[in-house]
């Protein structure tokens, strides 16, 4: 039987406004699919089913600093930043 991949995504979205006047809105995006088997301890919620492209590991099983150079909300806040 052929295995079945469930493609998944991370999105966070952001926005800045100052008295009622848009800044910036910006979005990050982490792209990847769905575990069969929920892997690893680190991490919260969906992290031990998440497998991010081009990797192997779920979200789960990676240390918390690699995990969060490629995370949505890692993305999102480098972008946003320069309007800070």
């Amino acid at each position: 039987m052929e295995k079945k991949i469930i493609k998944a995504r991370f999105v966070c979205a952001l926005s800045l406004s100052y008295y009622k006047k848009t800044i910036a809105c910006v979005i990050g995006k982490v792209e990847g699919r769905i575990a069969e088997n929920p892997r690893g301890k680190n991490g919260f919620g969906y992290d031990p089913i998440f497998i991010p492209n081009k990797n192997k590991k779920t979200f789960g099983e990676m240390r918390s600093i690699q995990k969060y150079k490629m995370d949505h909300r890692f993305k999102a806040f480098k972008k946003i930043k320069k309007f800070l």
